[in-house]
């Protein structure tokens, strides 16, 4: 499957320590199946870097393979679990990754879900009124690579 990265720059070799931690699913190397998802994050990133922005073709090898070598989780939705998973990973206090999972695949929370995010954690809206938001909301796709074998299953397309 052709996945996407969009970032500031082009992307032919990942290296995970420059990743950003406390993001949806930890530290790791996000792509996207939905190519226009990728470019709006290009473009948002080539605003913040002053640079023209970049959209990285990744082939994901989901296989046999992978699910061999690698630890998977996925997401199928906005749901409690994920929920409390996101706000997990998220949590600044956490000194290292709070999951062992080598592969996470699952929904975005992107800026219109973090503000509804912020709102949740702030304790002005219950979890079940959140979840329920977010049933109206555009659905999203993100799959984050957190360690080095899951990066096997990764070819640099273009």
């Amino acid at each position: 499957m052709l996945v996407y990265h969009g970032s500031y720059t082009l992307i032919d070799e990942i290296d995970l320590e420059k990743c950003r931690p406390y993001t949806d699913f930890g530290r790791g190397f996000y792509v996207t199946k939905n190519k226009h998802h990728a470019e709006n994050w290009a473009k948002k990133s080539s605003e913040r870097y002053k640079t023209d922005g970049c959209v990285t073709v990744f082939n994901y090898i989901d296989s046999s393979f992978a699910d061999y070598i690698c630890k998977k989780k996925f997401f199928n939705g906005y749901t409690e679990e994920w929920l409390d998973f996101i706000t997990n990973n998220r949590n600044v206090d956490s000194v290292k990754q709070v999951h062992d999972f080598d592969i996470i695949e699952g929904l975005v929370a992107n800026d219109k879900v973090q503000n509804k995010l912020q709102y949740y954690l702030s304790g002005n809206i219950s979890k079940n009124d959140f979840l329920k938001e977010l049933t109206y909301h555009e659905e999203t796709h993100q799959i984050c690579f957190c360690t080095i074998a899951s990066l096997q299953a990764l070819n640099f397309i273009d």
